[in-house]
């Protein structure tokens, strides 16, 4: 039936809407000012400032209301049947972030100037059992809400499928004739249905009071005082200060000067005083070679089986014996008392251990040997011609006898004399001194005023959809509605 029906909504139909949604936010912009505007230019005329922000409550409200149906009549041009969701239960959600993407609608803009949530605002089509629940949320910086209405192809509708709507009268069916029922037609009745109104007000308050005096006590301001602030240098206080002054005195202080006691030899080299021509000689000398050390690795035999053997426990292997188990058998023994006695039975297997040896010699260029063992050591006899000797007094240098002497000069021998001498002394001495504390002083006054009314919202039902009474009173209609 949907489908049927798609092309009767036309192109030109949702350009009309969106240039129409687009003028009428352009109008509200330049006709009503913002909160924030309010705040800029009348600051300090509390009174003129609270009744402009009560009057334009009621408008801010309808500006709401206008918003959520902007975006109510962008999305039913927008969830065309391909759209839709096709089983009952599944949901599809058109954020207003999106619906801005597709220039289904402009961003709007709340009574703080502020852009509203395009992620938090939505459209969501729920799918039901013969028609479609679409819910409109918008959500802004001073205040958040929803409609729900719902969808379908309905008789009335002037598309494929249209919103339903509740004050319609339904057309009358056919009527039905009965033995009991001369009337040929049944009259449908009307259903009855009752608006909600909301109304949001704000805080009201009396005029400011007048200031108090200055005072260094702390007030914080609030909702009900308005706090004035002022700062001020004062001394409130004296702290010591060092610093240095500069004096000149007279110290006497030593003074140390040289003067020659005497002398000192200074050794000034050393020089050949004679040389003697030297005779032959030789000398023998008993000189230690390295031993050789031969050391042979002990080790262990091969196993030998050596037979079956028998214990009454298990044997203990040792590094030349071992014991291979077999078998045990238990049998009783009543030689004493009878009792159970266990032999087993192992294969016993042998081997022979020889121990290392280590030997020491001396090899042929150090023939001789002395000590035994470890302590063994090899030397040999050398025989070293000098071929000169020199006599007592004089050391050999090449083929001459050398004795060397040292030269000394002598140089003069200082000692220090200390006297005392006056000095003027430039001299820091430490002061101090009283010096002012200056400090910030902050003073404070203060004014007050009465809260005459308090915000809330307030709700009310009426049976008439424009119902200018409480319009006037700055009420606006919710989407929400009862039947009667």
């Amino acid at each position: 039936m949907y489908e049927e029906r798609r092309n009767t909504f036309s192109i030109r139909d949702i350009i009309l809407q969106l240039l129409m949604v687009v003028l009428f936010t352009l109008i509200m912009i330049w006709l009503f000012p913002t909160k924030s505007y309010l705040k800029d230019n009348f600051v300090g005329k509390d009174e003129l400032q609270s009744e402009i922000s009560q009057q334009l409550q009621s408008i801010y409200g309808r500006l709401f209301a206008d918003n959520i149906e902007s975006m109510r009549d962008a999305a039913k041009g927008y969830f065309t049947n391909p759209r839709l969701p096709q089983k009952i239960g599944d949901s599809v959600t058109l954020t207003l972030g999106e619906m801005i993407d597709k220039k289904l609608v402009l961003s709007f803009k709340d009574s703080n100037n502020q852009t509203c949530d395009v992620n938090k605002s939505y459209v969501k089509i729920t799918k039901m059992n013969d028609e479609y629940q679409m819910k409109v949320q918008l959500s802004c910086s001073d205040y958040e809400d929803y409609i729900i209405v719902y969808m379908g192809c309905y008789s009335y509708c002037d598309s494929n499928i249209c919103i339903k709507d509740e004050t319609t009268t339904s057309k009358p069916s056919t009527p039905t004739t009965s033995n009991d029922d001369k009337n040929p037609e049944t009259p449908v009745v009307n259903k009855k249905y009752e608006y909600e109104y909301r109304l949001d007000t704000q805080n009201t308050y009396s005029s400011w009071g007048p200031w108090s005096s200055w005072s260094k006590t702390l007030i914080s301001p609030n909702n009900l005082r308005q706090v004035e602030i002022k700062t001020e240098k004062e001394t409130t206080g004296y702290r010591t200060e060092t610093y240095i002054d500069y004096e000149t005195v007279i110290e006497y202080k030593t003074q140390t000067t040289q003067v020659q006691t005497g002398t000192r030899p200074v050794a000034n080299g050393t020089y050949i005083v004679d040389t003697q021509p030297a005779s032959g000689g030789s000398s023998t000398q008993k000189v230690y070679g390295n031993v050789v050390t031969s050391t042979t690795a002990g080790g262990y035999g091969s196993w030998v089986y050596q037979g079956y053997v028998t214990f009454k426990y298990s044997p203990s292997n040792t590094d030349t014996t071992k014991y291979e188990y077999v078998s045990h058998k238990t049998t009783v023994d009543c030689s004493n008392v009878c009792q159970n006695v266990t032999t087993y039975t192992y294969k016993k297997y042998t081997r022979s251990y020889t121990a290392g040896t280590t030997t020491y010699s001396c090899p042929a260029d150090y023939p001789n040997q002395e000590g035994s063992g470890s302590g063994t050591r090899c030397y040999k006899y050398v025989t070293t011609s000098t071929g000169y000797s020199c006599p007592s007094g004089y050391s050999l240098e090449g083929t001459n006898c050398v004795k060397r002497e040292t030269k000394y000069t002598y140089e003069p021998v200082y000692e220090n004399v200390t006297t005392t001498v006056p000095v003027e002394v430039t001299k820091a001495v430490e002061k101090t001194k009283q010096v002012p504390i200056k400090e910030n002083v902050k003073y404070y006054r203060y004014r007050t005023r009465k809260q005459l009314t308090i915000a809330g919202t307030y709700y009310k039902w009426s049976t008439n959809k424009n119902d200018q009474t409480l319009l006037s009173q700055g009420y606006y209609l919710t989407g929400n509605k009862r039947e009667v």
